[in-house]
Order: C-alpha cells, then structure tokens, then sequence
C-alpha cells in the first residue's frame, strides 16, 4: 500500500466519523426522523465500504509481496535462485568449513516450495508446466514427498516450518497438475481465519492427534480463609475440580467441480479464487458451530456457553444502562484481562453506535483520528454475523466478557485434495478440504463470558 494511499483512506475514515458525529449531536432525539435516519445510514455505510476498502488494500499489499518473495526464490524453471530465499546460515561460533555451515543450500520454506512444484509437474500429462529438475527431487526426498502418480498432498500449516509429506488414499485418483502451492494454502487459511470473528478473539489451539483433548479446571472462589481462636481445629474445604473436553468433529468445504479448460486457461487466477471459496466454506461452517453450536455431538458455541448477564427491560431496544449492567455482570477481575470486550452481529452495532450516556456522549467511539480500532465504551468488539441479526424478544444480541477462554481446538492441519479420475467423463476435476476442530469455554465456575438476552 502506497503511504499516499494510506493517507487518503484513513481521511475519508476521519471525515466520515466526524459527521456521523455532528449528525447525532446536532439532532434531538424527538426531531431524529425518516430523513435523519437515511442519512444516518447512507453514513454508516460509507463508513463500512471504508474499512473495507482499508482491509482490501492491505490484502493485495501482502498478497503482492508473498508473490514477489516465491518468484525471487523460485526461477521459471523451477531451480532455486542462488541469491535471493537462502538461508545463508550464519553461526555465531564454530568454522565456516563446518558441515552446518552451508550458504548455498535451500531453506526449508524453499524445499517445500520446490517440493510441490514438482509434485504438480510430475503428476501432470502435459509438458507445459515445465520439467522435473534436480532440485525438485531433492525437494522433493528431504519433505518425504511422492513425485508418483497415485498420491495427494498433506500440507501441515501450523509446524514450525509447515512439513510437507504425502498420504496414499485408495479413494483419491492420481493427482498433480494444478499448482495448490504456498497461494493456495495461504489463501485457504487466511479466508477462512478471516470469516468469522470467533477466530479473531478465540485462543486456537493446534494438536497432532484427534483424541479427546481434556483441560482440568479448579473453582475456589466461594472458599474463604477465617480468623480462629488459640489452638482451635481448622476443618476440610475443598476447591471444586472439573475438566472440559474438546473433541474432533470433521468439517468439510464439499467439492468445487472445474472443468479442463478452465483449468488450462485460467489458471493462475482460479488458484486464488478456490482457495477463497474453499475457505471461506470452512470459515463459514465453524464460525456458525462455534458461536451456537448446542455441544451435542457438535462444538458448545459460544452463546451457549455464555452465562446470564442481563435481560433487557424491552424486547426492541438496548438501553444504556443496560450495557453498563452487562459490563459490571463480569467479576472485576475478569474485566481487568487482556482479551475483554464485546462480540456481536453488525446489526446490532448500527443500533449501539446511536447510544449516549448521560453526559451526551457516545458510547461508540470511532479510532480515526489514531488508527487505533473503533471502540464501544472504551472496550474492544468483535463482530459475529451469526449471533442474532435483530433486537427481538428473548434474543442473545450481545456478549461480553473474556473471550480468549473460548478454545477452538484444530487438528493438524488442513487436508486439501484433488480428485482426478471420479468426474472424469465429464472432463472435470474437483477440489475439496477438510478440517477437523471442537469448540469450548473454559469456565472454572466464575464465567468469563455474559450475554445480555432481550425480554420475552
């Protein structure tokens, strides 16, 4: 992103926060009528195409440089670049002779870039992607990768240097051809990451294995210590013990069927398309269990797991004292961690971006004029667009509380396949993936997490 650039959006992010602002406070609450409202909203909506346009921009800066540093590192023919993307393995003692030391050989992001390229070369029919040279190969043998026909890919995403290996499947056809490499993968996760606020605000916790993953809790926050006499006995107070368990429930973006030319034409751009489908399809699917799952052979969303804060007084409305409420709902200690604020659908924002306290002032203030993120009586919000859309009779539209409590347990990696002989009658080849993860609030008996309920 150009600094001009930079410049000019967070203006206009400035410019239209301070009439939103001016609008409200120039308006009493009894002349706010139809053609106030419409203002209000043709703001608000200006106001969000902005932040948009902030986020888009800083997309493209980083897809753009990602794209750089693999072609630097990778040449058209697949050899490494002898300059630019080693690891040059500087050692701070020991001779420059040693075996270790070796300025010429590929870092291990390189090996895997290498690695897939020649995976997709090899299972490929045509010569036009180019030949399979000597550095695919030893890619290729130092990740364990299969240059065969008859294998899929397994990109472990969350390991130190994201391991490459391969998995044989009797369910999968040969596969190759189709470059998923870093783009794809990266897109996959950063789309899918992206989706839904409960991967912003969550603690996401990686595991090897899909057995049942167990947390301890102890709960001694209603045992106090007491004054005793000379000699007198002390007696037995036990904390309360519990556990939570995360289990591995499978989630999958279901199949995208592409035909061969449009693989053969369109190659390059359909890349980053799939992978945005692929992951916004699992980001969409887990946002949803892990916001409202039921915890019945299903993750324990979020608002499930949410213990009674406040009931509004109105079915229709939030009031301000309400939010105040919902605040001091949460044990102080609680409010003091890092990770408190607020989480709800966009909604219900546009209703509390028109609440004021009783000095005048709003409780939604916008974070222009520092670039810091916009906040709702001094504390951070998350935006969730599966919690409830509306302000309607016994709806859970806001939460607040500490919600890095909430796990999200994701196993391994995500598996990403592509499926060449199943549709080959119809000249088509399918894309999927699969993610396996469980969802939990790790509540010891204080509850980290309140939500405010409208009335019935």
């Amino acid at each position: 992103m150009s600094l001009q650039k930079l410049k000019e959006l967070q203006e206009k992010r400035q410019q239209v926060a301070a009439q939103m602002k001016d609008l409200h406070s120039s308006t009493p609450a009894d002349k706010w009528d139809a053609e106030k409202e419409a203002a209000w909203d043709k703001l608000d909506k200006e106001y969000a195409a902005n932040l948009a346009d902030l986020e888009a921009e800083n997309k493209r800066t980083h897809d753009e440089a990602s794209r750089r540093e693999r072609l630097e590192a990778i040449d058209k023919h697949g050899n490494a670049n002898p300059i630019i993307g080693r690891d040059h393995g500087r050692l701070e003692d020991g001779p420059k002779n040693s075996a270790i030391f070796n300025p010429g050989a590929p870092s291990k992001d390189e090996q895997r870039a290498l690695a897939i390229q020649g995976w997709m070369r090899a299972a490929h029919d045509s010569q036009d992607v180019g030949p399979i040279t000597d550095a695919h190969r030893e890619a290729a043998k130092a990740c364990g990768v299969n240059l065969g026909h008859g294998s899929t890919l397994r990109i472990n995403l969350h390991s130190n240097f994201a391991e490459v290996r391969n998995a044989l499947s009797s369910q999968v056809g040969s596969a190759g051809g189709f470059t998923f490499g870093d783009t794809f993968v990266a897109n996959l996760e950063r789309a899918m990451l992206a989706f839904g606020g409960m991967f912003q605000v969550s603690d996401v916790i990686r595991t090897t294995t899909g057995e049942p993953m167990r947390w301890p809790t102890a709960n001694d926050t209603s045992n106090s210590g007491r004054q005793i006499g000379e000699s007198a006995a002390v007696t037995t107070l036990d904390p309360t013990f519990a556990q939570v368990i995360w289990n591995a429930y499978k989630f999958t973006s279901d199949e995208i069927l592409v035909p061969f030319e449009l693989l053969r034409d369109n190659a390059v751009n359909l890349v980053n398309v799939l992978s945005e489908m692929l992951g916004e399809r699992l980001g969409r699917i887990q946002n949803t269990k892990y916001t409202l799952g039921s915890g019945a052979g299903t993750p324990k969303g979020i608002v499930t797991c949410a213990a009674a804060g406040v009931t509004a007084a109105s079915a229709t409305a939030i009031a301000f004292d309400e939010v105040i409420d919902l605040e001091h709902s949460l044990d102080p200690s609680r409010r003091r961690m890092a990770g408190v604020g607020y989480m709800f659908h966009d909604n219900i924002l546009k209703a509390l971006r028109k609440l004021k306290d009783g000095e005048g002032r709003y409780l939604w203030q916008a974070g222009a004029n520092t670039g810091a993120p916009d906040t709702l009586n001094t504390f951070p919000y998350t935006i969730n667009q599966d919690m409830a859309s509306s302000i309607a009779a016994d709806a859970v539209t806001m939460l607040f509380g500490q919600f890095p409590k909430y796990k999200i347990r994701q196993v391994n990696s995500v598996r990403l396949y592509r499926l060449v002989e199943r549709y080959r009658e119809n000249d088509q080849d399918a894309f999927l993936a699969f993610m396996e993860g469980d969802g939990n609030l790790l509540d010891a008996g204080d509850h980290p997490v309140k939500k405010l309920t409208q009335h019935s």
